[in-house]
């Protein structure tokens, strides 16, 4: 049976109980060591207040998802929302290596997680093709029936609020948290005082986040 409008309204928030604060950790600092690799980076590379894209995942998730009874399967399947569990990482760690070397990621694995995470892609450079294997575990524990972030979003928000979760920020930056809101599926609002913020923030979702077609028109038009 789907999920009903508000079934979640009263449940506590997973983020509430829990949150993997040194895998978090690990991740936010490989992406944000990753300089020109970052995602949003080629619209602004200096701007102080750059959240981590995969923090604003984390927390956004965090924030929907309920916290059960069964505490450790909630947070096996936020790691699997994350990409940090152990089929995710083997992808991640091999798809670092050359082809020579894919012997290799059996040993990586066993390595503390900070130094896997070193050593292999961010989640966000694989996506989608690196959640490919979550969803049936994800649908089972959470009792959704969605096949990729938007259309789990959507099921979570009805649970929680009776409409897709709407996330506005008013002190936007360049953009990164509802960028990152918007990826997942959320409507979202945004805002700043400062007009180059707005402008960083009109290019994250126009360019950066354009199809690939406009994309292709955008360079074109260059």
């Amino acid at each position: 049976m789907p999920l009903q409008p508000f079934a979640w309204k009263e449940s506590p928030a997973l983020i509430e109980h829990l949150f993997p604060v040194q895998k978090i950790s690990a991740e936010s600092f490989k992406e944000q060591m990753a300089g020109a690799g970052k995602t949003l980076t080629a619209l602004g590379s200096y701007w102080k207040g750059r959240k981590p894209l995969i923090l604003n995942k984390a927390c956004l998730l965090g924030a929907l998802l309920p916290a059960t009874d069964d505490r450790l399967r909630d947070l096996e399947i936020f790691e699997l929302l994350m990409g940090m569990d152990v089929q995710s990482m083997e992808q991640r760690l091999a798809a670092k290596l050359p082809a020579s070397r894919q012997d290799e990621v059996g040993e990586l694995l066993v390595l503390p997680y900070n130094e896997q995470v070193k050593k292999g892609k961010r989640p966000e450079e694989l996506d989608p093709e690196l959640f490919s294997h979550i969803w049936q575990q994800v649908n089972s524990h959470l009792g959704t029936s969605a096949g990729s972030f938007p259309e789990l979003v959507a099921e979570m928000g009805m649970a929680r609020f009776g409409h897709r979760p709407k996330v506005a920020d008013v002190f936007c930056g360049s953009g990164q948290i509802p960028f990152e809101a918007a990826r997942l599926g959320c409507d979202v609002y945004a805002s700043d005082l400062n007009p180059i913020a707005c402008m960083l923030t009109w290019g994250a979702f126009h360019i950066v986040g354009a199809s690939a077609e406009k994309r292709a028109e955008i360079d074109t038009a260059q």
